[in-house]
C-alpha cells in the first residue's frame, strides 16, 4: 500500500516542517506522537461538539483569536464544572 505524501518529492518542506518530519523519524517521537489521540484529540472534539465546526470570523489573526477564545471558554467550564474526587 503507498502512502500518499503531504508535499510532491520535487518541492522543499519549510523549515518547520522539516524539523517536526525529524523529531517524528525517531522511535521517540513516534510514541510521543501517538498519545496525541488521547490527549489532543479528545479537546477538538469536544469544542467542535459544543460549537460547531464553522467559524464566524475570516483572517488568520481573527480565526486564531476565535480558536483561542473558544479553548480558553472550554478550559474554564471544565475548571468550574469539575468536581474534587473525595478521599475515603
Amino acid at each position: 500500500m503507498q502512502t500518499r505524501q503531504a508535499f510532491p518529492r520535487n518541492v522543499s518542506r519549510p523549515a518547520g516542517q522539516q524539523d517536526m518530519a525529524a523529531r517524528l523519524a525517531t522511535p521517540t517521537g513516534r510514541a510521543q506522537y501517538r498519545q496525541r489521540s488521547a490527549l489532543v484529540e479528545p479537546g477538538f472534539a469536544q469544542i467542535f461538539q459544543r460549537f460547531g465546526r464553522h467559524l464566524n470570523y475570516r483572517g488568520r489573526q481573527a480565526v486564531d483569536a476565535e480558536i483561542k477564545l473558544l479553548g480558553t471558554v472550554h478550559n474554564l467550564t471544565k475548571l468550574i464544572n469539575h468536581t474534587p474526587k473525595k478521599h475515603s
